[in-house]
């Protein structure tokens, strides 16, 4: 099952599959203490416990087995280009290179690489995925899902857990061929934005083949500090205006939100133009909890000048309607791209 552990709350799903895709076989969301995670550290490893451990009880899986993801600060990721050489060498060349790209001691990282296959423009080299995640962070992962009787199988970074879910939410990747043959003018490149309560997700795709990605610490956090101003209310108080009474809020938190939104963004697409500026990003598909504010898309459409749609896992996926509320998960669908995108990966061949 795919679990995902953010500031706000715990975000557990399995799948099954279900012909040529898949169908939702147990979910459960519980929230978690303002400030129990904290930049992705996690503060209070006894209520994260806790709240896997409902999360358990609430959906019953049939596994015990947990795929999560880690963002944030502690992780690293890199594109690097290096001679092609034979497997065998690989792991030793891979070695060499992340003594230079990680600014941390090898000892205290855990390290993965990705082939993506031979760089476009020089048939000598190949482009490597190189990632690697300080181990006190894992390790904390690791100690709260024992807590709670789970056992961590698999650790992905938030950013690729994404791309699985938009290819489970009905995004087709091109395959790898299409990736290098297609002309610049032609390319399909789009950005996958996942906007949490802290924490931004990009995933900037060239024909399905990864070219970018940034985790932002901005999002719906916020918001809420913005109502908070505006109105001279608690957090707690800004947090329920914002869920259950979005018209009464002030336009100026609104735009303050957007302004501040808008300025991340176009950080990040500066960042992914200075090495692709032949390739400009052509649409924006946006999910997590921001996604679920109101006219998120069309409001972010018209300020960047990129067209924007929201992305939901369950417009693909199967639900039992016997077990579960259709509604209800259609509307907070674009929340659970990143779990949904993990739950995949008991799936990978």
């Amino acid at each position: 099952m795919g679990v995902d552990i953010s500031s706000t709350g715990i975000k557990l799903i399995e799948l099954t599959r279900s012909g040529s895709g898949y169908e939702l076989s147990s979910l459960a969301t519980v929230p978690l203490p303002r400030d129990a995670i904290v930049e992705n550290t996690i503060i209070d490893s006894t209520a994260v416990a806790e709240a896997l451990r409902e999360a358990v009880n609430i959906a019953k899986p049939s596994t015990k087995s947990v795929a999560l993801a880690v963002s944030g600060n502690a992780v690293i990721i890199k594109t690097i280009s290096i001679p092609e050489v034979s497997e065998f060498e690989l792991e030793a060349q891979i070695q060499i290179e992340a003594d230079e790209h990680i600014p941390y001691d090898i000892d205290d990282v855990f390290l993965d690489f990705y082939i993506q296959g031979m760089t476009p423009d020089n048939p000598e080299l190949i482009d490597v995925v190189l990632v690697a995640c300080k181990r006190e962070i894992i390790e904390d992962y690791q100690m709260v899902m024992s807590e709670a009787g789970l056992t961590a199988k698999c650790v992905d970074c938030a950013v690729f857990a994404l791309e699985n879910g938009a290819e489970a939410a009905g995004v087709e990747p091109a395959s790898p061929s299409d990736a290098q043959a297609v002309a610049e003018e032609d390319a399909d490149v789009y950005a996958l934005v996942n906007i949490g309560a802290n924490m931004m997700n990009i995933n900037v795709l060239i024909n399905g083949k990864t070219a970018f990605v940034r985790d932002q610490f901005y999002g719906g956090k916020q918001l809420t500090e913005e109502i908070q101003k505006e109105h001279g209310v608690s957090y707690q108080a800004a947090e329920q205006l914002k869920i259950e009474d979005f018209e009464s809020i002030h336009p100026d938190a609104l735009e303050h939100f957007y302004l501040g939104l808008t300025s991340e963004l176009v950080r990040s697409l500066d960042f992914y133009s200075a090495s692709k500026a032949e390739f400009p990003v052509r649409r924006i598909l946006l999910s997590g909890g921001c996604a679920l504010i109101p006219d998120i898309a069309t409001e972010l459409e018209q300020r960047l000048g990129i067209d924007t749609a929201i992305l939901n896992p369950f417009d693909h996926i199967k639900i039992p309607s016997k077990k579960f509320d259709k509604k209800h998960l259609q509307r907070i669908g674009p929340m659970l791209m990143v779990p949904v995108g993990l739950a995949t990966r008991s799936f990978d061949e």
